[in-house]
């Protein structure tokens, strides 16, 4: 969390816990010899466990998200296309408006990717070569921190950045038979965008959603909710 939000939450009083519920682990890969014509990075983990002397200098560069496009840019790499919609479903409709005839599409990515991508530009004719090149992983010291917290903490707000990371804390809450009888219905659910609302909706609603699908702006979207209740 920036310095600034932090300070932020402090004059509101609002004490801030952080427990990774997912830590992205590098997946050895094999270099890719085909040619290709874009590089998907949909993630700004991806751009980090990238091996840029595998890119090929006349790809286009596709980035999902403004942090993954500030890590790009922080590596001097220029971004050619950045849907509006940071996420999934948003470029797939956008970019294939974009482009014309067939194209081949390089997507580095994590282990847990949903394949919305993959199907959905294949089945328009496009060839994606794909490469697995980190995992997520929650560690058993996280879980263990997780618990304690739980257990000993009463929590108005817990934030959700992605679909695994509320599979990580679902798979803690749902073990513990300590857990208060009001722990949910006390608890407010902030997720970064519609994809982690609709996986975390299955089971509890979610009380904080921001238009722009980022952390700052999801942040920002709890701090207006923290002003909007005193």
């Amino acid at each position: 969390m920036p310095d600034s939000i932090h300070q932020a939450f402090a004059k509101k009083e609002v004490e801030v816990i952080t427990i990774p519920l997912n830590r992205t682990v590098l997946q050895p890969y094999e270099y890719l010899e085909r040619d290709y014509d874009w590089i998907f990075f949909t993630s700004s983990n991806a751009v980090r466990y990238f091996d840029f002397t595998q890119l090929n200098s006349h790809a286009q560069i596709l980035a999902i998200g403004n942090q993954t496009v500030k890590t790009l840019q922080h590596l001097g790499y220029d971004v050619d296309f950045q849907p509006k919609e940071a996420f999934s479903e948003g470029l797939v409709k956008e970019w294939l408006s974009f482009v014309n005839g067939k194209q081949r599409v390089f997507w580095p990515h994590s282990f847990q990717a949903r394949r919305v991508i993959f199907n959905a530009l294949t089945s328009r004719g496009h060839d994606v070569l794909e490469k697995v090149i980190y995992k997520n992983e929650f560690y058993p010291e996280d879980q263990d921190r997780l618990r304690k917290l739980l257990l000993n903490e009463a929590l108005d707000y817990v934030l959700f950045a992605s679909p695994s990371a509320w599979t990580s804390f679902s798979k803690v809450t749902e073990t513990m038979l300590q857990l208060p009888a009001d722990f949910w219905s006390h608890l407010k659910i902030a997720a970064i965008g519609p994809v982690t609302a609709k996986v975390i909706e299955r089971e509890h609603p979610v009380a904080v959603q921001p238009k722009i699908y980022d952390m700052p702006h999801l942040y920002e979207c709890l701090l207006q909710e923290i002003e909007h209740e005193e």
